[in-house]
C-alpha cells in the first residue's frame, strides 16, 4: 500500500455531500467465463464518484496483494489521477471484509465505510462487461498462439538479461536500429529502445522507418500503423494465461513486476506474436544485452547468439551514426534545434564588435556584420585552428543533433578541450545515473567559473546578457535540478540563490523552481523576500503568498490580505477546487483565467496539503470574499439606481 498517498488522501478535507462506491469482483465474472484459477485470481478493483461519476477500475493479481491493499490502493489512485482537492464523507463497499478493513484503516478520520446497495456502481460494471464482450475475446495467450514452453523460457530469459542491461542509458527514442539478419518477419526490421524517458520501457519494432518518423513529428496516427510493442508491464495488466504460465515455470521477472509483454497493434486489432515473430525478437534480445557502448558508437556491430540450441548471427546497425542527418532532416523529422545553438554565432558577433571598436563608423560595423553573419546558419563553417575552436564547433554540432550521436560529439569536444562547459552539460544532461549526473554537472559549472574567471563578479548582476556567461548558467540550473530529484534540496536552493544574485533578472525562470523549494523546506521569510522583490501580478506569485504568511502566521489580518489579493488575481482556484469535475491541465492561459487557475493548483496542491488547515482556511476566506463581493455589488446597484432616479426626477 501506498502510505505516502494515503497519507497525502487523508490530510484533504472532507467535502459532506461526496460519496464514493468501490468494491472488487473477480474478472471471470466481469467477462462472464468460467475462473481461470483459484489461488491466483485476477480481480477487477472498482471505484466511482456519485458526484462527478469519474470511474476508476483496474486489474489486478490477488497473488502479489491482499484484496484490502489493491482495494484502498484503487482508491487513492482514482484520487489522486484526477486530482480531487477534497475526500468523500462516505464510502460504500461492496464486501463487509473491505467495508471493516477500511473503517479500520480511516479510524475518525471524518470519512465512513459501510456495505451498501451501490446499484450505480453494479450498473458502470455491467457497462465494462458489456465494453470486454463488445471488444471481442481477449487476446489469446502465448501458448494458445502455438507457441511452446521452451521458446517461451527463452523470450522470458532473453527479456530479463535486456532490462538488466539498461540500454535506455545509453540509446534514445530517436536512435533508430536496424536489424539487418536474421532476416526480420514483417514489421520487424528497425527497433528503438524504450526508456530514456524513465516511462515505459522495452522496444518498439517497425517495418518502415518513415513509420517512427511520422509519429516523432506527430504527422501519424498510431491507431493506423502496423507496428509491435515489447513493453515491461506490471502483471495485472497482462494475460492471466501467461502469468500463470510464468509462476508455473518460475521464468524471470526483473525488478519483481517488469513482465515482458509483446503485441502487435494494426487496424485490425492487437494480437500475440507467432512463434516465428517471438523466436526473432528473443534473438533481438539477447543480441542488445550482450552489447556495449563502444559496439554501439561503431554504428554497425554483430553478435552470436544462441536460441533454441541453434547458433544465430544477429547484424544490428544505427543509421543516424553511419549516415548523421543534417539540420533540416532533423526537422522534417519533427525535432527543431534548440535556441542554444545560437550562441556561438552570437559570441563571434560580440568578438568582432570588440575587436572592432574605434575603427569602423557604426555605418561601417553594420555593414560588415551583414557581410560576414548574416545568412542560413548552416552556411557558417566556425574556425577549427586551436583545440578549444574544434571543441566549439564540434560542440554546436551536437547541440543540433539528437540521440547517441549528440553524445558521440560532446565526448569528441571534450578530448579536444576538456573544459569546454557546454560539451560538459551536453554529457551530463544525457546520463541518468543521478550521483555521476550531479558530478557532471557539478564539473561544468566549476569549469565554467574558472573560465569566466574576473567576469563571474564584473557580469553580476547582468549575466544572461553577456552570451559567454549563459553555458555557466545552464551548468547551474543543470546541477540544481540534479540535486533537487536526489533529495538535496538545500544544496539546491544554494545554487539557485547564487543564480538570481548573478542574473536577477531571471531569464531562465528560476523563481518558480526556488519558490516552491523554500515553502516546502521551511523557509518562508526567504521565500517571501523572493516574492517582494520580483512583485508579479501572475496567480501563482499572489497563492505562493498567501500560503507562506499562513505558515508564518496562520490565521492572521496579513494572512487574510495575502490570500483576498490572490482571490483578486484569480477567482477561479476555489471554485475549481471544490468542483467534482477535476479541471485538464492547459496548453496556455491568461491572467486571470481559469485555465490559469488549473496551473496553481496543479503547482501548489502538494504544499497547500502539506500545510495544516490551510486549505480549509482559504476555501472560508474565499466565502467570506465572495459574499463581501456580492454585498458591494449590490450596493453599486443600488447607489445606481438611486442616482439615476435622482437624475430623472431633475428633468
Amino acid at each position: 500500500m501506498n502510505t505516502r498517498l494515503l497519507k497525502k488522501f487523508l490530510s484533504l478535507p472532507v467535502n459532506a455531500d461526496e460519496t464514493w462506491q468501490g468494491g472488487i469482483v473477480s474478472m471471470s465474472d466481469v467477462l462472464g467465463m468460467p475462473p481461470a484459477r483459484e489461488a491466483d485470481e485476477i480481480a477487477m478493483v472498482l471505484w466511482r464518484s456519485t458526484s462527478s461519476e469519474l470511474v476508476h477500475g483496474k486489474p489486478v493479481s490477488l497473488a502479489n496483494e491482499t484484496r484490502l491493499d489493491a482495494f484502498v490502493e484503487g482508491m487513492l489512485e482514482l484520487s489522486s489521477e484526477h486530482e480531487f482537492p477534497f475526500r468523500p464523507a462516505r464510502i460504500e463497499c461492496n464486501h463487509p471484509e473491505l467495508a471493516d478493513g477500511l473503517s479500520d484503516l480511516l479510524g475518525d478520520a471524518g470519512t465512513t465505510a459501510a456495505v451498501a446497495e451501490m446499484r450505480e456502481w453494479h450498473a458502470v460494471l455491467e457497462d465494462l462487461a458489456e465494453h470486454f464482450d463488445a471488444a471481442g475475446p481477449p487476446i489469446p495467450s502465448l501458448a494458445d498462439v502455438g507457441c511452446t514452453e521452451p521458446q517461451i523460457e527463452e523470450f522470458a530469459v532473453a527479456a530479463a538479461a535486456f532490462y538488466r542491461a539498461r540500454l535506455w542509458d545509453h540509446l534514445d527514442d530517436v536512435d533508430l536500429i536496424k536489424i539487418e539478419s536474421p532476416r526480420p518477419p514483417c514489421c520487424l526490421k528497425y527497433a528503438v529502445v524504450l526508456g530514456a524517458a524513465s516511462e515505459t520501457y522495452g522496444l518498439g519494432f517497425y517495418d518502415d522507418p518513415e513509420d517512427h518518423y511520422d509519429l516523432m513529428a506527430q504527422r501519424a496516427d498510431p491507431r493506423e500503423l502496423r507496428l509491435f510493442s515489447l513493453t515491461f508491464d506490471n502483471p495485472a495488466d497482462v494475460q492471466a494465461a501467461d502469468l500463470d504460465l510464468w509462476h508455473r515455470l518460475g521464468l524471470p521477472l526483473e525488478t519483481g513486476d517488469a513482465f515482458p509483454s509483446m503485441t502487435f497493434f494494426s487496424e485490425a486489432g492487437p494480437r500475440q506474436p507467432t512463434p516465428e515473430e517471438l523466436d526473432f525478437a528473443t534473438v533481438v534480445l539477447k543480441a542488445l544485452a550482450a552489447t556495449d557502448e563502444d559496439e554501439i558508437d561503431s554504428g554497425r556491430w554483430s553478435k552470436s547468439v544462441e536460441c533454441l540450441g541453434k547458433r544465430e548471427e544477429c547484424v544490428l546497425s544505427i543509421p543516424n551514426l553511419l549516415d548523421p542527418p543534417d539540420r533540416g532532416e532533423w526537422m522534417r523529422r519533427g525535432l527543431m534545434p534548440e535556441r542554444r545553438g545560437h550562441e556561438p554565432h552570437l559570441n563571434r558577433i560580440q568578438q568582432f564588435i570588440e575587436a572592432n571598436q574605434g575603427d569602423m563608423t557604426l555605418e561601417e560595423m553594420t555593414v560588415a556584420i551583414n557581410d560576414r553573419f548574416t545568412g542560413p546558419m548552416d552556411d557558417f563553417e566556425p574556425p577549427r585552428n586551436t583545440p578549444a575552436e574544434r571543441a566549439e564547433a564540434l560542440c554546436q554540432q551536437a547541440i543540433d543533433t539528437f540521440g547517441r550521436r549528440r553524445i558521440q560529439l560532446a565526448k569528441q569536444a571534450l578530448v579536444e578541450d576538456a573544459t569546454h562547459v557546454e560539451a560538459n552539460i551536453l554529457l551530463a544532461e544525457s546520463t541518468r545515473i543521478a550521483d555521476r549526473r550531479i558530478e557532471l554537472f557539478r564539473h561544468a559549472m566549476e569549469t565554467g567559473e574558472t573560465e569566466l574567471g574576473p567576469m563571474m563578479e564584473e557580469a553580476a548582476g547582468h549575466f544572461w546578457g553577456v552570451p559567454a556567461t549563459r553555458p555557466y548558467l545552464r551548468a547551474c540550473e543543470g546541477l540544481a535540478a540534479a540535486l533537487h530529484e536526489a533529495g538535496q534540496a538545500n544544496e539546491a536552493i544554494a545554487v539557485y540563490q547564487q543564480m538570481l544574485r548573478l542574473n536577477p533578472d531571471d531569464n531562465q525562470g528560476i523563481r518558480y523552481e526556488i519558490v516552491p523549494l523554500l515553502i516546502t523546506h521551511n523557509r518562508e521569510a526567504e521565500a517571501i523576500e523572493l516574492l517582494d522583490s520580483y512583485r508579479e501580478q501572475t496567480a501563482l506569485w499572489h497563492y505562493m503568498k498567501s500560503l507562506i504568511e499562513f505558515r508564518r502566521r496562520g490565521r492572521s489580518p496579513i494572512s487574510r490580505k495575502a490570500v483576498r489579493s490572490a482571490f483578486r488575481a484569480n477567482k477561479h482556484v476555489v471554485p475549481l477546487m471544490q468542483s467534482a469535475e477535476p479541471p485538464l491541465f492547459p496548453d496556455s492561459y491568461a491572467l486571470g483565467s481559469p485555465e490559469e487557475a488549473t496551473i496553481c493548483i496543479r503547482e501548489l496542491a502538494d504544499a497547500w496539503e502539506e500545510t495544516e488547515g490551510y486549505v480549509a482556511w482559504m476555501f472560508d476566506e474565499y466565502a467570506a470574499w465572495e459574499q463581501e463581493q456580492a454585498r458591494r455589488l449590490r450596493d453599486r446597484k443600488r447607489k445606481q439606481r438611486k442616482k439615476t432616479a435622482s437624475q430623472k426626477r431633475r428633468r
